[in-house]
């Protein structure tokens, strides 16, 4: 998926633009899998693509290799208020009765809010990706794709016999599976329809090797040029097989990752859909040389720890073009207590809906040197408990990272039952924060982390109640004041940010208190 930022400028003269022209461009609907929505039709330039009620939220794909005309139907009646997400799009869109239509510049991630109906999210992909001529058809092999079938063996040794560099396809139906394991110098291609779910038996899904109080659904370790590709959807089953796992061995949380890849080179994971995991949806671990594009996250909101992706103690990272929507946070790179440096990570056009924790989220876990040169660029944080998050906490010092073009757009106050009908509604105390600087010391034995050299440029929030904060705990400031201590963070630069649509001049317009030389040196606002 190629979700190019596009200019800012007056949405509704898109519309008209567009819907007057003819919109000759290719497209495609993708069949999803899962029971159609009771509550939205969708089209594409006149063409319905099909929608799939899934969890509490409704999503629809499609292949959109230029503009197109979409056209959103409630089935339960008129729409009075239509709210399209991400804001930073300026798309406006034209009401009509139960119809909903505007003009859609290209490849993108869309929230869709319609009164107070549930979420509609629309995929649209840039061109697809060829599949090799000698690639390998699981159900040519025997796969049976009904739904029901467990395939786990076949599948299983289907990707073990493949030749180096081979491509496993798996086509458009329902398979079911256990864990499997992927190995080195291969491609698992997952066609439009194709889903492949975990099955319902919790001991399929088997202990992650290495880390066994985890389960895992695809899982690899110590491999090289590994793929993922496909705009296929691969399903852990999460909530069936978590809830079995936790009867079955009376605990309270089962956690579990859905793609966990550990101490692996050079892999790729593109335009697939990743949902209903167990916990954390991908963690990386120790792993360098990493590609994520155009991927779709969906979590299953009622499970705790459902982060979108950790990337933990790698480097040599890239992150772009995807759509996360998770219980926790959003994307969050992290430290490995054996690997002293992570460094060279790109995030760039995401959009994250965070359900109740940190859109962007760097540590906690930072039992590492140093973790340096991060870039995250047009970002949109759709929701979240906090915007971005720094924690360093394990002695870790986090250097030289830019934050450009990042807009927050809500921040959750509380559960609206006319939104989420499967949480508890309840206040985020004490408030939501935009942005926060955490520095601390959880053991005595390890050394100060510090925050330094960071610089946030066309950072905008929403709502002037949202305010930055750069922290630590009391009894660790009056340690450093003490001791005199070089203070850890030092040397941020915020340039050309904006409150609430008002230009932020001064550190008070971010909300932050001067600098102490205690807590903090050189944080600075710049025209």
């Amino acid at each position: 998926m190629n979700a190019t930022l596009w200019p800012v400028f007056d949405g509704f003269a898109i519309f008209l633009l567009l819907a007057s022209a003819s919109l000759s461009s290719a497209s495609e609907p993708y069949p999803v899998p899962g029971e159609a929505s009771a509550r939205f039709e969708v089209r594409l330039d006149g063409v319905a693509v099909p929608v799939v009620a899934y969890k509490d939220i409704h999503y629809c794909h499609f292949r959109l290799d230029g503009a197109g005309e979409i056209e959103i139907i409630a089935k339960d009646g008129p729409v009075t208020s239509a709210r399209l997400q991400p804001a930073s799009r300026c798309l406006a869109a034209k009401i009509e009765g139960a119809s909903v239509r505007f003009a859609m510049p290209g490849p993108m991630s869309l929230v869709a809010q319609l009164d107070f109906r549930e979420k509609l999210f629309l995929f649209a992909d840039g061109p697809a990706e060829a599949v090799p001529a000698d690639a390998l058809d699981a159900a040519k092999l025997g796969a049976v794709g009904d739904g029901k079938t467990d395939n786990t063996v076949l599948l299983q040794t289907a990707l073990d016999r493949l030749p180096e560099g081979g491509t496993l396809v798996i086509p458009e139906g329902h398979f079911r599976s256990g864990t499997l394991r992927l190995r080195s110098a291969m491609r698992l291609h997952l066609e439009a329809g194709a889903l492949l779910q975990a099955v319902d038996d919790h001991e399929s899904i088997t202990p992650i090797p290495g880390a066994t109080s985890y389960i895992g659904f695809l899982v690899g370790t110590d491999l090289e040029n590994v793929s993922i590709t496909g705009p296929g959807t691969i399903d852990g089953n999460g909530y069936v097989v978590r809830k079995a796992y936790e009867a079955a061995l009376k605990i309270k949380k089962q956690p579990g990752r859905l793609l966990y890849l550990r101490d692996c080179k050079n892999v790729t994971i593109r335009d697939v859909t990743l949902r209903d995991s167990y916990s954390w949806n991908i963690q990386f671990l120790r792993s360098d040389h990493i590609v994520v594009e155009g991927i779709q996250i969906l979590s299953d909101v009622r499970l705790s720890n459902h982060d979108g992706i950790d990337v933990v103690g790698c480097s040599h990272v890239r992150v772009e073009d995807s759509f996360v929507f998770c219980e926790d946070d959003g994307i969050t790179p992290k430290a490995a207590e054996d690997r002293e440096v992570s460094e060279d990570h790109l995030y760039r056009n995401l959009v994250i809906w965070a359900h109740k924790a940190n859109g962007i989220r760097i540590g906690s876990e930072s039992a590492c040197r140093v973790m340096r040169d991060f870039r995250f660029e047009n970002i949109d944080i759709l929701n979240g408990a906090n915007g971005i998050r720094l924690d360093t906490t394990e002695g870790a010092i986090y250097e030289d990272m830019t934050f450009r073009n990042i807009h927050i757009e809500d921040l959750l106050q509380h559960y609206d039952d006319r939104h989420e009908r499967n949480r508890e509604r309840r206040m985020i105390e004490p408030q939501s924060y935009a942005l926060v600087l955490y520095v601390d010391r959880t053991k005595e034995s390890r050394p100060l982390g510090g925050i330094r050299r960071l610089t946030f440029e066309g950072l905008n929030w929403g709502d002037a109640r949202y305010r930055a904060r750069i922290d630590m705990r009391d009894a660790l400031m009056r340690r450093l004041r003490e001791e005199k201590t070089a203070p850890p963070v030092s040397d941020i630069v915020f340039r050309g940010c904006t409150v609430a649509d008002k230009p932020a001049l001064t550190l008070k317009d971010l909300g932050l208190r001067a600098n102490d030389g205690v807590l903090s040196t050189g944080v600075r606002v710049e025209p």
